[in-house]
């Protein structure tokens, strides 16, 4: 009976662990669906001649909708001559992305749009408000002055006069001024040749308002530069002539915050800038709410809130994977190189002007500032690194992409 029991109960062990089938007096076991499918993605990567070293998941995670849809995957080269896709860097903050910016400004002449454009037109517009409306009050006075030569007015009410006719004057030119800005794109051209165009898309705001101007069909702007990757291919691109195509500097996550911290103590003019910020130690502002806490990842999951599940990771790897031309701050010269050769930047007086000026860290252009050095050792290292667990897995991923990307730009004899 003992015997009896326990061959029953292996039995049943049998049919629970395998799903048996009889078929021409054969057992064959069936595969589960998902590791079939993760073998063929292996097989496609061998056929690809891609590297192996890539952490491959095991389930499939979906790309939120507009990164999918008006993002080019970096490696598809098929896309038809007549497409205007536009170079989209997302610029994670103290990462390089500000030397990045002004190096295809100034070496490039490229026209950008990040928030330079608005402020720019902002500052021309209202001195040429400001210099119409003296022009205008100055014409006034003086006509004001010969149709009053034959009227008996007092001061007094000469003067009350001309101030309401002067507040008037300067009511029209604003309210008119306002209404141009929102009616058209333009390129604006800093003092020293910089070109942008007349839009902030660092901002939700400004990306609304970029759109509502028809910004994709433009073709104003050669490359995009914003920290909202997700909100700019939403309302920035259209997934059909003008797809993006995403590059980025990235830096470890722990140097990025220590030296953001750093910069925002004394950056007033920054819209994150926190008062808060000059009186604390940089220990103090690692336990505070204020230190980030995997900005990288919340940002390209839009989550910028509440607790991270594995699939958010599992996401943002998958994003950089098929979106992402990848650049790093400590291969500055190569990623500088790298992003010159793909996007077919074909001016070499341009990449010698770029190594030279912001290849390397406080260059003649870099935006690099000194500040303390953090012992990877310490404790307030770990406070930060325990808060940026999925940031610093995510750097690491990058970097495995950046060897494998490479590899590829090699055998696509780009490098």
């Amino acid at each position: 009976a003992y015997q009896s029991i326990l061959l029953l109960a292996a039995a049943t062990l049998c049919a629970v662990t395998l799903h048996l089938s009889c078929k021409r007096g054969s057992i064959v076991i069936q595969r589960d669906p998902e590791d079939a499918l993760i073998e063929s993605s292996l097989r496609r990567r061998q056929l690809l001649n891609l590297g192996m070293g890539i952490e491959l998941e095991r389930k499939t995670y979906k790309m939120p909708y507009y990164i999918e849809q008006n993002l080019v995957n970096w490696d598809n080269l098929e896309r038809s001559v007549e497409t205007k896709d536009i170079p989209i860097f997302w610029h994670v903050l103290k990462s390089g992305g500000s030397a990045i910016k002004l190096m295809y400004a100034t070496c490039y002449q490229l026209v950008g749009a990040c928030e330079s454009g608005e402020w720019i037109d902002r500052q021309q517009q209202e001195a040429l408000a400001s210099q119409q409306a003296q022009e205008l009050v100055g014409d006034e006075r003086q006509q004001r002055r010969r149709r009053l030569e034959g009227e008996e007015v007092s001061p007094m009410e000469w003067v009350q006069k001309t101030i309401i006719e002067q507040w008037q004057v300067w009511d029209e030119s604003s309210t008119s001024q306002d209404q141009d800005n929102l009616q058209q794109l333009h390129v604006v051209v800093s003092e020293d040749g910089r070109k942008y165009v007349n839009v902030d898309v660092t901002t939700m705001e400004g990306i609304a308002r970029a759109s509502r101007l028809n910004f994709a069909n433009s073709g104003l702007a050669d490359v995009i530069f914003t920290p909202l990757l997700r909100e700019s291919a939403e309302l920035l691109l259209d997934g059909n002539k003008h797809k993006g195509r995403m590059f980025a500097v990235f830096r470890s996550p722990v140097d990025r915050i220590v030296s953001l911290f750093y910069y925002l103590q004394q950056a007033t003019w920054e819209p994150t800038y926190n008062a808060e910020y000059a009186s604390m130690t940089i220990d103090e502002y690692a336990r505070s709410p204020l230190c980030e806490s995997n900005w990288m990842v919340r940002s390209l999951v839009n989550k910028m809130e509440g607790p991270l599940e594995p699939s958010d990771i599992a996401i943002a790897k998958e994003i950089i994977r098929q979106k992402c031309i990848i650049g790093l701050l400590d291969e500055m010269d190569e990623t500088i190189h790298r992003f010159h050769s793909f996007f077919g930047f074909e001016n070499d007086e341009a990449l010698t002007c770029a190594r030279q000026n912001f290849a390397v860290a406080g260059g003649s252009q870099s935006n690099s500032h000194k500040h303390p050095k953090l012992d990877p050792n310490g404790a307030t290292w770990q406070v930060i690194e325990k808060k940026n667990m999925l940031d610093i897995r995510l750097f690491e991923y990058a970097i495995e992409l950046w060897h494998e990307q490479g590899e590829w730009m090699k055998n696509e004899n780009m490098l």
